[in-house]
């Protein structure tokens, strides 16, 4: 027979094992209960993409941190720090940096076109060509960020659940594209919007627990964090040099500058970010928007290399030595030494439900973008001319984005084996490649003409497409996607020391070379009476 306490012991394991999932299927239940609370009201199209341009900077500001805050940069940034040291804390810092080109661009951005990034190059320059290069654009920035997010939420949610079974992750990422694909066409604009902003507090205030705890872990002595970390990491001596994880020398010096060229000019003008620019109620309250998110970004990096430094020196290290960057492994680790020092299963707890809602959130907002450019851009814009309800358009969105969520589910189901980071990278450096050259020359340069767009757009496509495919990203490196081939020549993880300016160079010398497109007193009496869309589908011009 076995003695009581064995039984007791048993029993409390059990419990703590169990608090995880628990705290998974609450987070489910509460998560679709939002939903139908949070869904679209109205039939009004302005309503579904941009929340009726009503919303308050503070609102808007909290999602605009949720949007940037996505699991991928949570667990690459925590995992990066943990490995790499001084390379994961310059990722870390880049990612707040990064709002600063919005803030530059945040009130011509509000002003100008209604809702997509399509409307906004169209503002100016005629044609369907341009939405369609935009609708390009957004699906080959959105989709694989979406894939990626995705993938690595599973894997994330699987491992801190406790399931390692086969097909756990599959079956993780299938629940999460699920309740993505519900949130994204349920709640639309208005409804992610309060997605976000609840989901802001709850990973900021599980965020502080957890670097509370490393720092009580560490006797509230910086010193002893910093030098623990570099002690327990796979470089002690070189920890806080450049190099660890992108390589020394020249190439490695590259490497860097390229990685931060794309984090900073191509992370806050992804679609989805744009969209929520589009937003605020006026070009003043989009600019305290990102200012006030650019406030609440700086405490979400520091946290993140705190949480990176503890996971080094407190969290262990696997059985291979070293940490899988953009895996669950850092942050999982870390949570289960602080569980077991303080609160058992409540810290893994929190860090599932921390990493869901950050998934799906993100998830959801990326999807809406994308189904807005193909509803808004290339169905009602560019194939109707204009032609189209609001009721149809509500109507046409209503189909297509649970269609564009089923098939990054899909996607992503069937890449959970492959190592698709380079994604990721990928995206961002598309997005600083094509969205950001794009919107500088089309909001601040009088000259450009919609050559110039196009090839500005198109260039950075193709540079950003070509660079990837032939570099250590997706072969000739131990993680790439190949790491057993070797076809690539070009030297860089990131190609955005060469893809970004390749695009202004296109965008500037395509401009130069064509007739003048519209002049700036043209431009400017255009965009003073850009028609805005009510709930009842009619337009009425702004002045």
């Amino acid at each position: 027979m076995t003695p009581p306490s064995e039984v007791a012991m048993t029993t409390g394991s059990t419990l703590v094992q169990a608090a995880p999932l628990t705290a998974f299927l609450l987070i489910i239940c509460v998560t679709l209960l939002l939903c139908l609370l949070l869904g679209v009201t109205s039939d009004g199209v302005e309503d579904l993409y941009v929340a009726g341009q009503s919303v308050r900077p503070w609102a808007n500001a909290l999602a605009l941190t949720g949007d940037l805050v996505s699991v991928l940069i949570l667990l690459s940034t925590v995992g990066l720090v943990a490995a790499s040291g001084y390379d994961g804390i310059v990722a870390g810092v880049s990612t707040a940096v990064a709002l600063g080109v919005l803030l530059v661009l945040a009130r011509p951005l509000r002003t100008t076109g209604r809702f997509t990034l399509g409307d906004t190059l169209a503002a100016r320059f005629s044609g369907g060509g341009v939405r369609v290069a935009a609708t390009v654009v957004t699906l080959g920035c959105s989709l694989p960020l979406a894939i990626v997010q995705l993938t690595s939420a599973g894997e994330a949610t699987a491992a801190l659940i406790g399931v390692d079974e086969a097909g756990a992750a599959q079956i993780c990422t299938i629940f999460i594209g699920a309740m993505m694909v519900c949130a994204a066409a349920l709640t639309g604009m208005r409804g992610n919007t309060m997605l976000q902003a609840i989901k802001t507090v709850v990973v900021f205030g599980w965020m502080g627990l957890l670097v509370l705890l490393v720092m009580a872990r560490a006797g509230w002595s910086p010193d002893v964090l910093l030098t623990g970390a570099a002690d327990h990491s796979v470089a002690p001596h070189g920890y806080y040099a450049p190099g660890v994880r992108l390589a020394a020398g020249l190439t490695g010096r590259l490497n860097l500058v390229s990685l931060q060229i794309s984090i900073i000019l191509g992370l806050a003008v992804v679609p989805h970010m744009v969209m929520r620019v589009k937003a605020a109620e006026s070009g003043t309250s989009a600019r305290r928007s990102v200012f006030l998110a650019i406030v609440m970004a700086v405490p979400f990096c520091l946290m993140s290399v705190i949480l990176g430094l503890g996971a080094s020196a407190y969290g262990g290290r696997p059985a291979g030595g070293g940490f899988a960057v953009q895996s669950a492994g850092p942050l999982l680790m870390l949570a289960q030494a602080m569980g077991a020092q303080w609160g058992g299963g409540l810290v893994v707890a929190l860090t599932v439900s921390a990493v869901f809602l950050t998934s799906l959130t993100v998830v959801a907002a990326l999807t809406l973008s994308s189904s807005s450019a193909l509803v808004h851009d290339l169905y009602a814009q560019r194939r109707q001319r204009g032609n189209v309800s609001a009721e149809a358009e509500v109507r046409a969105m209503s189909w297509v984005t649970p269609a564009l969520g089923a098939l990054a589910v899909v996607l992503s189901v069937a890449a959970q084996a492959w190592n698709i980071q380079f994604m990721a990278q990928f995206a961002v450096t598309t997005a600083a490649s094509t969205v950001l050259p794009a919107l500088v020359y089309a909001l601040f340069w009088t000259r450009c003409t919609r050559a110039g767009i196009l090839w500005c757009i198109y260039v950075g496509l193709g540079t950003s497409v070509v660079f990837l495919v032939f570099g250590t990203s997706v072969s000739g490196a131990p993680g790439a996607l190949f790491p057993t081939s070797d076809f690539a020549w070009f030297p860089l993880q990131s190609s955005g020391l060469v893809s970004v300016p390749a695009a202004f160079v296109a965008g500037w010398v395509a401009s130069r070379r064509t007739s003048r497109g519209t002049t700036a007193g043209q431009w400017g009496a255009a965009s003073a009476v850009m028609p805005s869309a009510h709930a009842d589908g009619t337009t009425t011009r702004r002045a």
